[in-house]
């Protein structure tokens, strides 16, 4: 293997930066990701923009407590700015819980407990770079019910498109999505319909696209719509 070949690996891998002044935190997140993604961390408020416009990383980790009162106009600057990047927050559910519906809706990709898991950290990772949203079931219900109610008050201003797009779909897929609806993973749908997660994987591909809509919580939402 020639000495070029490693740093052209790093150099395509996904960048992901840590914004916390908690070093233990920051530490163990670099440990279980360093393998799989370029790391960078900003441990100052201050310095957050200039490290995104030089590091330019695909996924922002970000601990609240960093910010305190100004979390929201950090997060309007990097989303007017920056649209591409990806937001998870870092969260301490125990002594500085967040509003996740408020942040979500602000535009945030993702939350993370601080002892969240070596494997689920990984997971929520490459699925937020991915393009997907990694959210607790409890704010998919809020976010669910609140669609309810503004259907039911006309003021549900979501957008897909259309009801008859979901008859594209093929029988499998309706079953994919059904499961999804349902709050299955990727790893449950493949073992009850007896197909690789790569095959339930390439059905989801085909029914966001069909369906034009981004993530599984956006079918979430579609399905709910149609109840």
């Amino acid at each position: 293997m020639s000495s070029s070949e490693p740093a052209n690996k790093a150099k395509h891998k996904q960048a992901v930066l840590l914004a916390s002044s908690n070093t233990a935190l920051t530490d163990r997140i670099t440990t279980l990701l360093d393998q799989s993604f370029r790391l960078a961390t900003t441990r100052c408020a201050a310095g957050l923009e200039a490290t995104v416009d030089q590091f330019e990383p695909q996924l922002v980790m970000l601990d609240p407590t960093l910010f305190g009162d100004e979390l929201q106009k950090v997060l309007s600057t990097i989303f007017v700015h920056r649209a591409r990047i990806r937001v998870i927050i870092l969260e301490d559910e125990v002594n500085h819980p967040v509003d996740q519906l408020g942040l979500f809706k602000s535009g945030v990709h993702g939350f993370l407990s601080h002892g969240i898991s070596s494997e689920l950290l990984q997971k929520a990772a490459h699925a937020v770079c991915g393009g997907e949203v990694w959210v607790p079931r409890q704010l998919i219900a809020r976010l669910v019910g609140e669609l309810a109610r503004d259907t039911t008050a006309g003021t549900h201003t979501l957008k897909f498109a259309g009801n008859t797009a979901i008859e594209h779909l093929t029988p499998r897929e309706m079953q994919v999505a059904e499961m999804v609806h349902g709050g299955g993973n990727n790893k449950t749908i493949a073992r009850t319909l007896d197909i690789s997660e790569r095959t339930v994987k390439a059905h989801l591909s085909a029914i966001f696209r069909k369906l034009d809509i981004e993530n599984r919580l956006h079918l979430a939402l579609y399905f709910s719509q149609l109840k």
